[in-house]
């Protein structure tokens, strides 16, 4: 499966994660009156948060391919890191229902930190002696 998505050109990395970041846009800043009402747990809101930025780099790493050159592994943390300040400063600022939370930046963080050590966990794997084309 990995070979498979290392396989995608890169124009097309790059069209879904700026789909993807798109959606980020979308779902932190839209007002929450216009966002759907489902009823969920305590705390689920930091979850999401680590969900969606753990995503984020995931894509990130897989549209610059990281694999190829450890700078751009910095890039991709850099940019999703300054991507989630960002978005938390644009709720503050816009007065829009939205507001700054601290906590979303820690969970954004960690959500970027855990998708970049899986993407290089998983490519390690791949490229160990002992894995097995399939």
């Amino acid at each position: 499966m990995i070979s498979f998505l290392l396989s995608v050109r890169q124009p097309i990395r790059f069209l879904i994660v700026v789909i993807y970041v798109l959606s980020i846009v979308a779902l932190s800043l839209l007002p929450p009156q216009d966002l759907p009402k489902i009823p969920l747990f305590k705390g689920a809101d930091k979850v999401i948060h680590i969900m969606m930025y753990f995503i984020f780099s995931i894509l990130f790493c897989w549209a610059i391919r990281t694999e190829t050159n450890f700078y751009r592994l910095i890039l991709v943390i850099s940019v999703t890191l300054v991507w989630g300040i960002f978005m938390e400063y644009l709720q503050l600022k816009m007065h829009m229902g939205r507001s700054f939370d601290p906590n979303d930046i820690l969970a954004n963080s960690f959500g970027v930190v855990s998708g970049v050590f899986i993407y290089l966990m998983a490519l390690f794997k791949m490229h160990s002696p002992n894995h097995k084309n399939r």
